[in-house]
């Protein structure tokens, strides 16, 4: 963290850095927008009249119109080839924020001040947003810079465009001593009466003016500062398989909770990544100081003119080489208009005696001169003759030939340094966009190095919005992306799906992870661009044959990319018919709807195919009716077989029903038989007992009843 001491030490070298440029910047905006003759060099002039006959104004208005007419286009890619989801959320957007009217008037400012002095700036920033359902989500926002050249003070060391290399930037805002109090209750609480103190650096190399006495105005630091730190990175994998990348400051809070979740550590590594720190600060204290989100410092310079001379950074808009021009051009028609005003007109000169007696129709002069002529005396007095005619002339004031020839140079001059216009003999208003676009091709464009420096502001307003973006958006929400041809829709962030090819859980649209490259690219208006393929729409059809296949493609497209009142219904059909051609790819859930209903209606047949398939399912019917005939009669052979078995089968059951019955009663004889026998057998068994009550064995008694039959 830095101290008061810190910061005042590092504003005052910067402050001393471009001291000079920025005055001279400064004088290029008092010149443009406030007047031209506040400069000590026609202070001294004897001139009655002093006017402002500005073609410097017509010049910044035209390069103006030309960058707004050739926009820069600046495109996200990711890294990592499978991420394509994130970059186009990403470009949706960086294009729906741009379309913020803080954002536009924040381009718009950086824009003007460039080309009148040659540096602006815009700041983004992050908010809060309420929605009507209590949703809190945090964006990202833009804040334009008012006169940069003169409250932007950048890192000394930095030289590069984009000031991408800086380590600090401090930004001067002016308050009233309400509002300057309010800031103070505001970051601080407390509302005690405030005695800013004068701010200066250590070295007392200059003081500048924190309070500015009897107007009660103070200025505060916004100061930005960026260092190196190390980071541990811990990637964690939950239950699903899914890998999940974050910093251990984001986790501190969370991890006991993913933990028991399921998630599990399965690496870390150490990084070094840049960690931004705003301050805002008084003459007297730090009134407060956070971490804000991104890597980068989040000021954007944009420069006219630039270079480096002898270790001083020069930068200049078309002001500073069109001020003397301009100077000369006020001061030979304000001396032209002096002659005009100050001399005597051209009158005729007489004798007395010739307007003796008519002097009031030479004494009225202008609409009370209206005498429908005027009288001359013949004679004098004496009856001497007059002359019939003025005698001389009062000769009128003589223009300097140099003064002439002068006026046209200063204008050429002025709008050699300062005009990219398009040519006044051919600047029609109804040309086509293509005959624009082919006559800005053609043209010396001096709005060609704030094109390129632009460009380069641009793409570090990407890098920095993409920056912050991976913190801002970390929760799944749902957010308004803008197209390219300025429609808009809604898309989920941070979206589980399940992978139908692969049966795992992925998360679409995630920019937390994502590392982008940023492009920027100069590129004509949507305007212009749609004009332009409409006319090549209109002579790639005049050149196909007739009946081709691509004309009806052709036709569609044109209509669906051209406006008109009532003409919604028409596009719409047009963009139907490019689906169902296979032409345009499905971009919503409704065109995947109307695929799908047209996959499951199929191709309808025509006249020709009906009459062949009705004569076809004759066919069909009649064969069916023979197959069903010979199908009735070998169901009437099979049930006579089956009922010839049946009648064997009950035949052949009664025959062996007789047998069993037989069976069974021979049984029930041999049974009574043997029970018979078993009763004579116990009976002699008896009997021999009887006879015999001596003990014998049994094999001696089975022999004795053997013995006795």
């Amino acid at each position: 963290m830095l101290d008061l001491q810190d910061i005042k030490k590092k504003h005052d070298k910067a402050y001393q850095a471009n001291q000079t440029t920025r005055e001279r910047a400064s004088d290029d905006l008092v010149f443009y927008w406030i007047t031209h003759w506040s400069d000590s060099i026609l202070d001294d002039s004897q001139l009655a009249y002093r006017g402002e006959f500005d073609i410097l104004r017509k010049a910044g208005r035209n390069i103006l119109t030309d960058l707004e007419e050739n926009p820069v286009q600046v495109d996200f890619e990711p890294l990592d080839d499978t991420r394509d989801d994130a970059a186009d959320v990403m470009d949706g957007l960086y294009r729906n924020d741009n379309r913020n009217n803080v954002s536009m008037e924040a381009f718009a400012n950086a824009d003007l001040e460039t080309v009148v002095c040659g540096v602006g700036a815009w700041l983004l920033y992050t908010d809060y947003t309420s929605t009507r359902s209590g949703d809190n989500h945090q964006v990202i926002r833009r804040k334009p810079i008012y006169e940069a050249n003169n409250i932007v003070f950048w890192d000394p060391n930095a030289k590069l465009i984009d000031k991408s290399d800086a380590d600090f930037v401090s930004i001067l805002t002016k308050y009233s001593k309400e509002g300057y109090e309010d800031l103070v209750e505001e970051l601080t609480g407390r509302d005690d009466e405030c005695t800013p103190s004068n701010f200066a650096s250590p070295e007392q190399s200059y003081s500048f003016p924190w309070a500015l006495g009897k107007t009660e105005q103070y200025h505060v630091a916004e100061f930005y500062h960026r260092k190196k730190i190390k980071v541990k990175i811990i990637t964690m994998i939950n239950p699903m398989g899914q890998e999940t990348t974050l910093a251990e400051k984001d986790l501190e809070d969370v991890m006991d909770d993913m933990l028991d979740d399921g998630f599990e550590i399965v690496g870390e590594k150490e990084v070094e990544q840049y960690e931004v720190t705003k301050y805002i600060c008084s003459g007297e204290e730090i009134l407060s100081s956070d971490v804000i989100a991104g890597q980068f410092i989040p000021v954007i310079p944009i420069y006219g003119e630039r270079a480096f001379v002898e270790g001083e950074e020069h930068v200049e808009g078309i002001t500073r080489l069109a001020k003397d021009p301009q100077r000369l051009r006020d001061f030979q028609l304000s001396f032209l208009a002096d002659i005009v005003a100050r001399s005597p007109r051209e009158k005729p000169l007489f004798y007395p005696e010739q307007i003796a007696g008519h002097e009031d129709m030479y004494s009225l002069s202008g609409a009370e001169n209206n005498f429908p002529y005027a009288l001359l005396n013949r004679k004098t007095p004496s009856g001497e003759d007059l002359p019939p005619m003025p005698i001389g002339t009062l000769a009128s004031p003589q223009i300097p030939q140099a003064l002439i020839a002068s006026i046209a140079l200063s204008r050429e001059a002025v709008e050699d340094v300062a005009n990219p216009g398009i040519p006044q003999d051919v600047a029609d208003p109804d040309l086509s966009g293509k005959a624009v676009l082919a006559l800005q091709a053609r043209m010396d464009k001096q709005s060609l190095v704030y094109q390129t420096h632009r460009k380069f502001a641009r793409r570090r307003d990407g890098e920095i919005y993409a920056s912050m973006a991976a913190e801002v958006y970390d929760v799944p929400r749902d957010v308004r992306i803008a197209m390219p041809d300025g429609s808009s829709k809604t898309v989920k962030l941070i979206e589980t799906v399940l992978d139908q090819e692969t049966g795992q859980i992925k998360v679409l649209r995630d920019l937390t992870n994502v590392e982008f490259q940023v492009y920027s690219s100069i590129s004509t208006s949507y305007g212009s661009r749609k004009e332009q393929t409409i006319d090549q729409i209109d002579r790639s059809m005049a050149l196909l044959p007739p009946g081709h296949d691509l004309t009806e493609a052709l036709l569609f497209q044109k209509f669906n990319m051209m406006d008109g009142v009532e003409f919604d219904d028409i596009r719409a059909y047009s963009r139907k018919k490019l689906l169902l051609m296979g032409i345009r790819t499905p971009e919503t859930a409704e065109d995947e709807q109307i695929l799908q209903a047209e996959r499951e209606k199929g191709q309808q047949p025509n006249a020709d195919m009906v009459l062949a398939m009705a004569e076809d399912k004759k066919g069909q019917a009649a064969l069916l009716r023979e197959k069903r005939a010979v199908v009735d009669m070998e169901l009437e052979y099979q049930d006579k077989a089956t009922k010839t078995q049946i009648d064997g089968f009950n035949a052949e059951s009664k025959r062996a029903e007789v047998q069993v019955k037989a069976q069974v009663a021979g049984a029930s004889i041999d049974k009574t038989k043997s029970e018979t026998l078993n009763e004579n057998i116990d009976a002699q068994a008896k009997i021999v007992q009887l006879r015999n009550p001596s003990n014998l064995s049994d094999d001696e008694l089975i022999s004795e009843l053997m013995a006795s039959g």
